[in-house]
């Protein structure tokens, strides 16, 4: 495993030791990217403005609540 230290002094993350925990992890992310694509293809998506109104109200006095496709 490279442990070079990173430019700003970060821990590395963990990386898979052998070929078959990467072979693992590469699945894994597979599957997610899957059912993100299908969640998209489904119309379960938020629109970006929302979010962002809502990420600007975090901490103020009127905070909105979390955004949902409604899907």
């Amino acid at each position: 495993m490279d442990t070079t230290p990173l430019p700003d002094d970060r821990t590395p993350i963990d990386l898979p030791k052998t070929a078959s925990h990467r072979a693992r992890r590469i699945a894994r992310e597979a599957e997610g990217i899957a059912k993100a694509r299908a969640s998209v293809a489904a119309g379960r998506v938020v629109d970006e403005a929302e979010v962002d109104a809502w990420i600007d109200s975090i901490g103020s006095d009127h905070e909105l609540p979390t955004p949902y496709s409604g899907r």
